[in-house]
């Protein structure tokens, strides 16, 4: 059975099988292109490891350590700092640490300052980034869900149609008298 529809590249009317294929094709690709999505959001909102986020803290540490700040002290402050970050995601975590080592000069205002900051560069921040991924997993969820079928009212088809006809004479005669 044929569909009276015609692809725009091809002059051959399409089968029913080119149809679904055309929809398998289109639903592995959708498919596809979700699954990175989810990937990369995740990736995005995952917070680093606990080792990240002591080799970071200790540039800053490095940077604002008192003289008389012995080595065990810098220890017992990354052992303790370090788990106060571990929920951050790691899409604000550089910049934050980048904005401390900039802004700070002293170590206990390190944590509150990576805390505290707020990127106004990111066209997509930690929130967003969470909306987005929740919607792209309820999407690739959705994707193999019956679909209801929709009917086309001749009747309303050719009362668009008619419309559409007199409106485009309308505007042909308005456009020829404004010549």
């Amino acid at each position: 059975m044929t569909d009276q529809h015609h692809d725009q590249f091809s002059k051959a009317p399409r089968t029913d099988a080119a149809w679904d294929e055309q929809k398998r094709q289109r639903v592995k690709l959708l498919r596809a292109s979700l699954e990175a999505e989810i990937e990369a959001l995740e990736a995005k909102l995952a917070p680093r490891s606990i080792e990240e986020i002591m080799a970071a803290l200790s540039r800053c540490l490095t940077l604002t350590a008192p003289t008389g700040m012995s080595q065990d002290d810098r220890l017992e402050w990354l052992t303790i700092a370090a788990p106060e970050l571990a929920d951050l995601p790691s899409m604000l975590f550089d910049d934050a640490c980048a904005h401390a080592r900039r802004t700070c000069d002293h170590p206990a205002k390190i944590i509150p300052a990576i805390l505290k900051y707020e990127p106004a560069h990111y066209w997509m921040g930690p929130d967003q980034a969470r909306k987005h991924l929740a919607e792209a997993k309820a999407k690739l969820a959705n994707i193999d869900a019956p679909r209801l079928e929709q009917k086309v009212d001749e009747t309303e088809k050719h009362e668009v149609g008619s419309g559409m006809k007199d409106l485009l004479r309308d505007l042909m005669k308005n456009a020829e008298a404004s010549l």
